[in-house]
């Protein structure tokens, strides 16, 4: 797909995720997801940013949206402050609420804007929250399979239009596997690399109806493809490949070196 033009101005899109401080539940009750939507929307609505994308879970927001890089950055600001002050209040606390900046990655081309948006929308169902994530209350899905109520109707019109401008074709492409690993800490990469891999394993094992992943040992070329998948395009070192295989990391290894 095409880049996404960038200004000198900085303005483009921008995958950003605020989080609590020591990853607690600061996004626990409807009313405290309710107050975060609200300041988000509100900055919204001062043009701070058009919104394309959100989703809010326990402790942490994803969003995507495109704006200037420094009136997003005052805008994710005013929202860390006012929601800060508002929870402190209703929770009789003092101090910080967020554990640090907030975190962005800038959005260069098309397909990455859309498998940020999918990994956006499936945030609760990697979280093993709901199955599908139309079933998933606190999150900008249905908006583009349904009426746009707190997301841009311009953005919800240019995201559908790189899929063809087909809700049918946006549920379909959230069903589609994405081994990219977006804007994460490193704790949470591995936690989330860890959960496709077993994904991979689980789909490979019912591919070729096997039951336990032990048995691919006693089928030196199905063990040999697994390993490249796990290895190779999810990215495991080869303890923690032979960990999910059940085997030992030398097994792996030769089953790498194989033709």
């Amino acid at each position: 797909m095409p880049r996404i033009g960038r200004q000198a101005s900085s303005t483009g899109y921008y995958h950003v995720m605020v989080r609590g401080i020591n990853k607690e539940f600061v996004f626990q009750s409807d009313s405290e997801r309710r107050l975060l939507l609200e300041l988000l929307c509100e900055q919204h609505a001062k043009d701070s940013f058009e919104l394309a994308a959100w989703c809010i879970m326990s402790n942490h927001l994803h969003a995507l949206v495109k704006a200037e890089l420094a009136t997003l950055s005052r805008a994710v600001k005013v929202i860390n402050l006012r929601y800060a002050a508002r929870y402190n209040s209703m929770h009789q606390r003092v101090g910080p609420v967020f554990g640090d900046r907030y975190r962005s990655e800038a959005i260069e081309d098309e397909a990455y804007l859309l498998g940020a948006l999918r990994y956006i929308h499936m945030n609760p169902v990697q979280a093993n929250l709901v199955q599908d994530p139309a079933d998933y209350r606190w999150s900008s899905y249905k908006e583009y399979t349904a009426d746009a109520v707190h997301i841009s109707e311009t953005q919800k019109a240019f995201v559908l239009g790189l899929l063809g401008g087909s809700a049918r074709r946006f549920t379909e492409f959230h069903r589609q596997s994405d081994l990219t690993l977006y804007l994460e800490t490193g704790e949470d990469r591995e936690s989330y690399r860890l959960a496709v891999a077993h994904k991979v394993l689980e789909q490979f094992c019912a591919l070729h109806g096997i039951e336990r992943a032990e048995q691919l040992k006693g089928d030196p070329e199905r063990f040999s493809a697994i390993s490249r998948q796990l290895t190779q395009n999810v990215g495991l070192t080869l303890r923690k490949a032979a960990e999910m295989l059940e085997t030992s990391h030398t097994k792996v290894y030769q089953a790498l070196q194989e033709d």
